[in-house]
């Protein structure tokens, strides 16, 4: 590997999904680590970046994407999963968008060769599929059935394209990503605010999560420790249950935990996206932890204390 030690000159990281909500995170992280950053955008004009990243204007359908001269590149690339309804229209958008957008990226790197440079690619702890009560980490085997579990596989696969051009693969499986910006915890807030919160149907399904600094701070790890090669789980050492998940919610909001939401009450509200909350995700981040990985928010009542409090902690701060 030729990557150059941290304390040495700055390194070049391009960054597919950018203007996303990790993606944002990332960005600020590897500025305050001296590094530069080259952002990967649709329309280059349309974002606030601030001024030190160069914008380049690239779409998940260009065949190769304008990554010369990065050391590194991270594909955070991928439409909300929850934003919107899986209609079948739906669900091909969200696949297809991965995919071409994970293929572009791949074929970028060949283009400029994959010797001395790193490719970490999102994807998602539902590869593994529904593991009920299981503690599962990196080693796990592919799940079957279910739509998460489908179009995680078949985007890891296409990331893995990548080794043929001798460049470091890292296939960064997400949980559930809390930050105030947006996903999953914009959308219970207003709930949980009202009052009407409560545990989400069973009860017992596990979910895995993290805070969007530590999901950004893993991905510099990443980038830093050149052993890491393959699946890397991206989630808190502590996952919860779903009723452990609505009582923490609750109490740092200072609300009731009034009405659990029924499976029933789920389904019409979201549809088959409330299998989000259905399926059972109890993973570890062994890799992690295992190559000195420190999370600043490890447990659920640290994260949603920083981040439903007046004054969340900047990333810059954390570095």
């Amino acid at each position: 590997m030729t990557t150059r030690p941290r304390a040495d000159e700055a390194r070049t990281v391009a960054i597919a999904g950018a203007n996303g909500m990790v993606g944002h995170h990332l960005v600020e992280a590897l500025q305050a680590s001296g590094d530069r950053v080259i952002a990967l955008v649709r329309q280059p004009s349309a974002h606030h970046f601030p001024f030190a990243v160069e914008l380049r204007r690239w779409q998940a359908s260009d065949p190769v994407a304008p990554v010369d001269g990065a050391d590194a590149v991270v594909n955070l690339v991928g439409d909300p999963i929850f934003a919107k309804p899986w209609s079948p229209a739906r669900k091909q958008e969200l696949t297809q968008t991965r995919l071409l957008a994970t293929r572009s990226l791949v074929e970028g790197i060949r283009k400029i060769g994959g010797e001395g440079r790193t490719f970490i690619s999102s994807t998602a702890v539902e590869y593994a599929g529904d593991t009920g009560d299981r503690l599962v980490d990196e080693k796990a085997a592919p799940g079957t059935g279910g739509f998460l579990a489908e179009m995680a596989q078949v985007w890891e696969a296409e990331a893995q394209r990548v080794r043929e051009t001798g460049a470091r693969l890292v296939l960064l499986r997400q949980s559930l990503v809390l930050g105030r910006e947006g996903g999953t915890l914009a959308s219970l807030l207003p709930v949980y605010r009202r009052g009407f919160g409560g545990t989400l149907s069973p009860g017992g399904q596990w979910f895995s999560w993290i805070h969007i600094n530590d999901a950004a701070r893993l991905i510099l790890h990443a980038l830093d420790q050149e052993t890491i090669t393959g699946p890397f789980i991206s989630a808190s050492p502590n996952p919860v249950t779903s009723r452990e998940f609505a009582k923490i919610f609750a109490h740092t909001l200072h609300r009731p935990r009034l009405f659990p939401m029924s499976r029933g009450m789920m389904k019409l509200m979201w549809g088959e996206r409330a299998d989000l909350f259905f399926e059972s995700h109890r993973t570890v981040p062994h890799v992690a932890l295992s190559t000195g990985f420190q999370f600043r928010f490890p447990t659920l009542s640290e994260a949603l204390s920083d981040l439903l409090g007046p004054h969340p902690i900047p990333i810059a701060q954390l570095m």
